[in-house]
């Protein structure tokens, strides 16, 4: 199968998942010969049940898809058509890379998981919003879009549409699965739980397949607080985001939503400050042999934490008026020294050869204008998890909710 419809080239097998055989294609009937997904109906069994299964969720991915191919993070859906009796659908390629790839490094910071929150919900209100369930919310079917860095939902072979009184088939993945959708009775709250648990494992870098979030005895309820460091606003939302019974939870993504916008704001400092602070950790990286934007983040609106280590005499005010802890204003020097916490092993346990260790960096904004040696890997590693720990304490601090949705990059 090399050619698909006359025009459709397969380029290479993207994997199968429920109920259907992925591909990357090209369309040569197109003068950019774009790239697109095929997907092909293939049951996992032959049985009847199966069969007919099958059969409903892919026509029921394709009448979806044309009702929510209109959102900008939903993939569109180009064409479907059946050749030698096989049935295909051909949508959208996002580039980009999966969300699991940002949960293998190091932990999200709270402004992390309120961009991902604010992000992901939104296309998910819209989904609700047409009144259908998506059923499998995880990592692998959300893809960081290239181009822009915002989230797509992919894959609704799974999705059903709402009907409260009804018992469907079992679908979804164990660890992001609620009790009401292993029962068969999905609700929309059902997709909220979801993106909840995918922002505890961010947090707590608890892999829900693997292990279980602890539980209380009493309540059955997820106790993962003293794992994670986050404001009692958003451990409130997510403690509601994730609670067993659907009836407790926000009814919709839309209400969730809600909830993410409504933490509570704070004063914002200038940006001149909020350069000054990043540019610290730039001096750091000079002589490295290496380009790294200093400061990546989609800032939330979110109520500063209060520092009690901190003093009137240890702070210092910015032309606004803006109280700044003193410890990233201090010496250039004391992240240009910051120790290496890693080395050769512990970079290849984390990603298990030279080759992933560059996909990485690359994947986490570091960039290299020569090839680098280990040692130039250990110290980027090094200095990036710095300034990581440097725009969390400052994010955490004095979050700037008059730069949501900006991006503040520094390279030289």
């Amino acid at each position: 199968m090399s050619t698909l419809a006359n025009r459709y080239k397969i380029i290479k097998d993207l994997g199968s998942g429920g109920f259907s055989q992925a591909y990357l294609a090209k369309d040569l009937a197109r003068a950019d010969n774009r790239r697109c997904v095929i997907k092909k109906l293939q049951p996992k069994s032959n049985d009847p049940f199966t069969v007919r299964t099958s059969r409903r969720l892919f026509h029921t991915e394709v009448n979806v898809l044309k009702k929510l191919g209109s959102h900008d993070r939903i993939p569109q859906l180009y064409v479907s058509f059946e050749e030698e009796r096989q049935f295909y659908l051909v949508e959208q390629y996002i580039e980009g890379h999966g969300l699991s790839r940002e949960l293998t490094w190091w932990h999200w910071t709270e402004a992390k998981v309120v961009a991902f929150l604010q992000d992901i919900l939104d296309t998910l209100a819209f989904v609700h919003q047409k009144q259908v369930i998506h059923r499998d919310i995880k990592p692998e079917n959300l893809i960081r879009r290239e181009r822009d860095q915002r989230i797509v939902l992919i894959d609704f072979g799974s999705v059903k549409k709402r009907q409260p009184a009804a018992q469907t088939a079992i679908i979804g993945t164990h660890g992001y699965m609620p009790p009401e959708q292993l029962l068969g009775k999905p609700q929309f709250s059902s997709d909220v739980y979801a993106v909840g648990m995918i922002a505890l494992r961010g947090l707590t870098g608890i892999d829900p397949t693997k292990t279980a979030l602890p539980t209380d005895p009493d309540t059955g309820e997820f106790l993962w607080h003293h794992k994670t460091s986050v404001s009692e606003e958003l451990a409130q939302v997510l403690t509601k985001m994730v609670c067993q019974n659907y009836r407790q939870r926000y009814s919709s993504a839309i209400a969730a939503l809600e909830a993410v916008n409504q933490l509570t704001e704070a004063p914002a400092p200038s940006r001149r400050r909020m350069l000054q602070a990043a540019g610290l950790g730039i001096m750091g990286l000079l002589g490295t042999g290496m380009a790294y934007p200093a400061l990546s983040q989609e800032l939330p609106n979110l109520k500063p934490s209060p520092s009690p280590s901190l003093t009137n005499e240890e702070s210092v005010n910015d032309n606004d008026g803006q109280a700044l802890p003193e410890k990233l204003l201090s010496s250039p020097a004391s992240v240009a020294s910051a120790p290496k916490s890693l080395d050769k092993q512990e970079l290849l346990r984390r990603h298990g050869s030279y080759n992933e260790c560059r996909k990485v960096a690359k994947a986490n904004g570091i960039k290299f204008t020569t090839t680098p040696t280990w040692d130039k890997l250990i110290d980027a590693f090094s200095y990036s998890e710095a300034l990581h720990q440097l725009s969390q304490v400052y994010l955490t601090t004095y979050p700037n909710p008059n730069l949501a949705g900006i991006k503040v990059e520094l390279s030289f």
